[in-house]
Formats: structure tokens, sequence, C-alpha cells
């Protein structure tokens, strides 16, 4: 573990990592100016802008159309032909951004503010929510949407993206980001003069999160096993239409066609098990009861293996969970 830290950085320390910090590219009258909290180690060692491993910002922008060729963190500086300029809140690299205090965001929303007035992008993308969220104490905002905001700095319009990091656990994947930079390449398209007939509804966003549904789902799938069909026929007291194995994928057939099929599917699971679990007496949730019964008094323990103590599911914390 110990070599394995030291060869991260090239045999520097994560002391001498968080000396480096990170240029502005910045210029007048940008189409967007990416708002970041603060270098990460990575980005630092690297002079990079989103430089961290699984960072979807470059995938973002390429698959929104917003740059016309895939562009990495290698050659950043080169968004500044596409009008994207970059810039962070706090300039101290670090290992988290929890690591930063409340007060040296608010003193680099100072700064972003007074650069944003000086460059007058046409608009200002804050990527990630705890961010703006400080910055929004300025206007006393106590209610939090993504998308496009009220107010503005300056001439420039104000967004909101969830953070581009892979390690953002609400938006996790690429594709659970993309919709915000296409509704950003649609907005930039509008106040360029490119489209018309554009409401300025469509790019505010009520949503907390995608994921967030699931956890519900989690919860309910560690408890009973197996799919949502099964659990299904289990309550109906009908055989489980699927019951039969399902042929294996093969080598040579082509199955991409099918991922969007399963994926459909399996939300459709996923939202029958929300509704089910709205309703605390229903069938289904007897069925939960029952389940958490047979762990305590039926607790598997693999033949051959030392016996451990079986954690304990509780009902009474089952709903606590789904929040």
């Amino acid at each position: 573990m110990e070599k394995r830290k030291k060869n991260r950085f090239n045999g520097l320390t994560e002391e001498e990592v968080k000396k480096n910090t990170l240029q502005d590219y910045l210029e007048p009258e940008l189409d967007l100016v990416f708002l970041g909290i603060n270098p990460s180690l990575m980005a630092a060692h690297k002079g990079r802008y989103y430089a961290g491993p699984g960072n979807h910002f470059y995938k973002l922008l390429h698959a929104s159309e917003l740059v016309p060729r895939f562009v990495g963190f290698e050659e950043d500086c080169n968004l500044l032909q596409y009008k994207i300029g970059l810039t962070n809140i706090v300039s101290r690299a670090t290992r988290s951004s929890a690591d930063l205090t409340t007060e040296e965001i608010r003193k680099g929303c100072d700064v972003v503010v007074e650069k944003m007035r000086e460059f007058k992008p046409r608009i200002a993308v804050f990527n990630g929510k705890c961010i703006y969220q400080v910055f929004g104490e300025k206007f006393r905002k106590r209610e939090f949407h993504f998308g496009l905001q009220s107010e503005k700095i300056g001439d420039a319009a104000v967004w909101v993206v969830p953070s581009s990091s892979a390690r953002c656990s609400n938006f996790p994947r690429m594709e659970d980001k993309l919709h915000f930079y296409r509704a950003i390449k649609r907005h930039l398209m509008f106040l360029k003069g490119e489209i018309d007939g554009v409401d300025l509804k469509e790019f505010i966003f009520n949503c907390e999160s995608r994921p967030r549904a699931f956890k519900s789902v989690f919860v309910v799938k560690e408890i009973l096993g197996g799919s949502p069909r099964q659990h299904e026929a289990e309550i109906n007291g009908s055989p489980d239409p699927g019951a039969s194995p399902e042929p294996q994928d093969s080598p040579l057939r082509d199955n991409s066609g099918d991922d969007e099929v399963r994926e459909n599917k399996e939300k459709g699971n996923d939202e029958e098990l929300k509704a089910k679990l709205s309703d605390g007496e229903s069938d289904f949730m007897s069925l939960i009861k029952r389940r958490i019964s047979e762990k305590h008094d039926n607790p598997v323990v693999g033949e051959g293996k030392v016996s451990r103590p079986v954690k304990k599911l509780k009902y009474s914390n089952l709903k606590l969970r789904k929040s």
C-alpha cells in the first residue's frame, strides 16, 4: 500500500503535491466558464483540470456536442478555442473537497464573482451542488434545483450541474449527468440566437437525483433476494413466469440492441417496488416482514466456515433506509 501511494505521484508526497495550483483559463466574452470547487491531488499533480481517474467532465463536453471533438485533460487549455473557460473557487489542492472550510469557499466565491464580471461569459456553470449552495447564501436561497438559476453574475446566466466526478454518489455515471450538459448546449444556442421558441422552464430540474429512487429498491432486494417478478408470483400464489433459466449471451451474438430493453424493464420493476413500499400494510410489505423474520430464525452459515454473528435487520428501520 505504501509503495502504491508513493508511486501515485511519481515519488512526490501529498504535501508536495498540494503546493501545486492550476492557472485560470479565462478570456473575455466566452460562451461558458465552468467553476470547479478546487483541484484534486491528481489534477494538481498533473497540472490539468479534472484529471482525476473516472472524472466525466471531458466525456460530457463531447457527448453533449459542446465541443466538436473529444478534448482530454491533457489539452484542457485548448477548450478556449471552443469558447469554454475553466477556473476554481478555491486554488488549494486537497484530497477531498470536504477538507475545505466554508470560509475558504465563501472567499473563493467573492473572487469568482469578480472574475465573471470582468470576463463577461454568457453562462457560468457551477460544477457541483455543494459549491453553489455556499454561493447561494448571498441570495438567501432556501430551495435548490439543478439547472438554470434565477440570479445572474453580472450579465452571465448561472447554471448548476452535478459534480462531474465519478465519486458523485447521486449521479455516479456519465449518462446520469448528460442531459444537464445537453440542456446547457440548448440554452447556449438560444442565447446566441441560433434557435428560438425556447421556454426557460425546461432548463430547471427539480429532481434531487436519479439514483435516489433506487435506494429503497436496494433495501428490498437485499432482504428478499431474487427478482421483483418472482416475489410478485409468491404474493399472488402463481408460478413465476420467468422461472425458466434464460439462455446465456453468446459471444457471437450482438446483444447491444437488448441493453435498452433490459434497462427499461429493470426501471419498470423498480417503479413497481417503489409504489409497493409506500404502503406499509401491503402484501408486499408483509412478505418483507416474513423474510426478515426468517433471516433471524434461520441464519445461513456456509459449510466449513466459522459461524459469525448475523446482523439483524429491523423492520422499524426499513423506511428510514428508504430515504
